[in-house]
């Protein structure tokens, strides 16, 4: 008789772990859409992207390890909390090109962090009828996108097509911004050689001239007259407060996602219910309690 109550690892799905996770992509994704600093935002980055590797490396690990110590529901909450992280990090790297041009070092870490992260999932979806310490209690497994469903048949199939397809996108985009900055170099030295080649003779040269500014005359003011007055309120009309729609929509696009990613992890955990005692064979109930 086997049991299947292996309790969720509290290193990986614990409170602490989710509210550190949920803070630092809530407030990267705001800072990156709304500092103008690129030092703020890197420092940032840096540290929500040593974290996200560092939770992929350690999921690696202890699931793959020959004595697994999380069992196939705890990878699927690891997934869903990189996959948080890594869209808050494309997110705030989008935002980092915006203000400078001089983010290769940000964008070397992110590409490390980005296939690291994928490695994980890849191997948790190759390996996961057998990932875990209880594998014949995977097919209890719960994913939720607003409702739940089995993490280990159609959540599988969904993990397969999604980071398929985004692993895909991304390596096209990495590779696309790696060969314009392989051109550009190739164009400024180019142009470097081009300037140093053609250096004038100095006899050719023309002499200086000194250029010879006339003051211009101040227009005639008009009296300051109440009619004056009258015209100028009504040109330019009445102030109103300036208001960036664009900066208000890209804030309120961060927080919808991340509300969306809080709540789905938060009733993979509320709705997962291991059976007391697998001996029975029953179909799992992936309908709300």
């Amino acid at each position: 008789m086997s049991l299947c109550t292996h309790d969720l690892n509290t290193d990986i799905s614990g409170i602490g772990v989710r509210i550190s996770y949920y803070l630092q992509t809530l407030f990267l994704g705001c800072l990156s859409v709304r500092s103008g600093s690129l030092d703020e935002i890197a420092g940032a980055l840096y540290t929500l992207m040593a974290t996200n590797a560092a939770m992929a490396v350690t999921g690696l690990i202890l699931g793959l390890k020959p004595q697994p110590e999380i069992s196939f529901q705890d990878a699927v909450i690891i997934i869903y909390l990189l996959s948080m992280g890594w869209i808050t990090v494309i997110t705030a790297l989008a935002s980092c090109h915006r203000l400078s041009d001089e983010t290769n070092a940000l964008q070397l870490v992110s590409v490390i962090q980005g296939y690291v992260i994928v490695a994980f999932v890849f191997s948790v979806l190759a390996t996961a009828p057998k990932f875990g310490p209880h594998p014949e209690c995977n097919h209890e497994a719960v994913a939720v996108i607003l409702r739940p469903f089995s993490a280990l048949k159609g959540g599988r199939i969904f993990g397969w097509c999604v980071v398929g397809l985004m692993s895909l996108g991304y390596t096209i985009m990495t590779a696309r911004d790696y060969t314009a900055q392989i051109q550009r170099q190739i164009r400024k030295r180019r142009q470097s050689e081009k300037e140093l080649g053609e250096t004038p003779a100095a006899d050719a040269q023309e002499p200086v001239r000194t250029p010879i500014f006339i003051p211009t005359p101040a227009p005639f003011a008009p009296a300051n007259t109440t009619a004056t007055k009258q015209r100028q309120a009504t040109y330019y009309g009445s102030p109103r407060a300036l208001v960036d729609h664009q900066l208000l929509a890209m804030l309120l696009f961060i927080i919808l996602l991340w509300a969306f990613f809080v709540l789905n992890i938060e009733l993979v955990i509320r709705w997962y219910r291991p059976t007391s005692d697998s001996a029975a064979p029953r179909q799992p109930d992936f309908r709300p309690q």
